[in-house]
């Protein structure tokens, strides 16, 4: 006579909180009067163990079972990593994450029963799966683990091969400024393993210039990020220092020492040394699976300030002394609430159909920034539709975004 959790989160992937998190319970008291089940939901219970909420839940019609959703609770404990863009070598944080486990308890005839039934304890981070990829079980490809082959990092652009020695022009390389900063993040879903950061650089023949490789020390369900530029890559403590004196392109992914094969896809970059006449603006944005990617804009570009205004009508006092007055100064009509937002139209080089696919992510997160000259600056990305454009019959594309400045300026009163 009790409760069964039937089917429940897995505890070998970190799980997507913008995604189900539910459970399927049964119960051999459903037919007792008032039945419900009490579930009180608790955040990080190998530590604080803090109750976050208590629901009840009925039965399904003419079933013994009930179903638990948590995924809008969950959502509200896991955030982005976005002070990690400031780092210049690996970081290792739990921070984008958040545990959680729920207990279970009847209550009928007017009285909370004394059993307790408890779940597992889940990982969950912020990440956002499509229904589709939900459902497909993508998302756990996304997470690396001792044994698990050529997994994606967590990049919403697809410039990876599952190999690392053998890269042609006809691979998916992503174009990147010299100057760029770059950062490539990673989960690690299971227990600690012997990886390491693989890096190669190649010349405009695909000819390997230097191999290195950076030690990691990794643990179970954490969170990894690697600032991955031309500029900041030579920074880092590798076994050979990487060679871009004649480098066209570079390589990088995470190595498993244990099996002597790639952990992760390779990532592809190729290094766009062109310069346009017009100004650069970089952008960084939190995509589909909890990473950052980052993309130049450096086509033809425009400034504005967008104005908003709102007014408010005053009465006039038309009496002066003993007679009317109709002064042309009178100010009937005054702004009371100006704010000044700095707006851009910005373009894009010609794309490739996977950069565009790729960029549908900037257009869609909930959270942008700008590489100003002064800084990492909030911006908000206007779209209402994107299109997936694709270069047939020999066409090409470029990409125009209107962005404007997160933080608005105030006139007076």
């Amino acid at each position: 006579m009790a409760i069964t959790i039937q089917d429940q989160p897995s505890t070998t992937y970190i799980r997507p909180a913008f995604a189900p998190i539910e459970y399927l319970l049964s119960s051999t008291n459903t037919a007792q009067t008032g039945f419900k089940i009490v579930c009180k939901i608790y955040l990080n219970p190998a530590a604080a163990n803090t109750l976050v909420s208590t629901q009840q839940i009925s039965p399904r019609p003419s079933s013994t079972q009930a179903i638990l959703s948590i995924q809008d609770i969950v959502k509200s404990f896991v955030s982005s990593n976005y002070t990690l863009l400031d780092g210049d070598t690996v970081d290792v944080t739990t921070t984008p994450l958040a545990y959680f486990r729920v207990v279970f308890q009847e209550y009928y005839n007017g009285a909370l029963q004394v059993a307790t039934y408890t779940s597992s304890t889940i990982p969950a981070y912020n990440s956002s799966p499509t229904y589709l990829q939900f459902a497909s079980n993508e998302f756990q490809y996304y997470q690396i683990a001792t044994g698990a082959l050529e997994k994606n990092l967590l990049s919403g652009f697809s410039n990876h091969i599952p190999v690392i020695n053998a890269f042609s022009a006809n691979d998916r390389w992503l174009k990147v400024k010299t100057d760029q900063k770059i950062q490539l993040q990673w989960l690690q879903r299971n227990a600690s393993g012997n990886f390491q950061v693989w890096l190669r650089t190649l010349n405009s023949s695909f000819t390997a210039l230097t191999t290195s490789v950076l030690d990691l020390t990794t643990t179970s369900q954490n969170y990894f990020a690697l600032d991955v530029g031309r500029q900041e890559l030579p920074t880092h403590t590798w076994s050979v220092a990487p060679n871009f004196t004649g480098a066209k392109y570079y390589a990088i992914g995470i190595y498993d020492e244990s099996t002597l094969e790639l952990a992760s896809n390779a990532y592809l970059y190729e290094l766009d040394e062109c310069n346009t006449d017009y100004t650069n603006y970089e952008l960084h944005w939190l995509n589909r699976w909890g990473g950052f990617d980052s993309f130049v804009f450096d086509g033809k570009s425009k400034q504005d300030v967008a104005i908003s205004k709102t007014l408010a009508k005053y009465s006039v006092d038309r009496v002066s002394g003993t007679s009317l007055s109709y002064a042309t100064s009178a100010q009937r009509t005054r702004p009371f609430d100006t704010s000044l937002s700095e707006a851009y139209s910005i373009n894009s080089r010609l794309l490739s159909d996977f950069e565009i696919v790729g960029l549908e992510d900037l257009a869609t997160s909930p959270e942008v920034y700008w590489k100003s000259p002064s800084g990492f600056v909030s911006v908000n990305v206007a779209a209402q539709t994107y299109e997936r454009k694709k270069s047939e019959d020999g066409k090409v594309f470029s990409l125009s975004l209107n962005m404007t400045i997160d933080n608005s300026d105030k006139r007076q009163w």
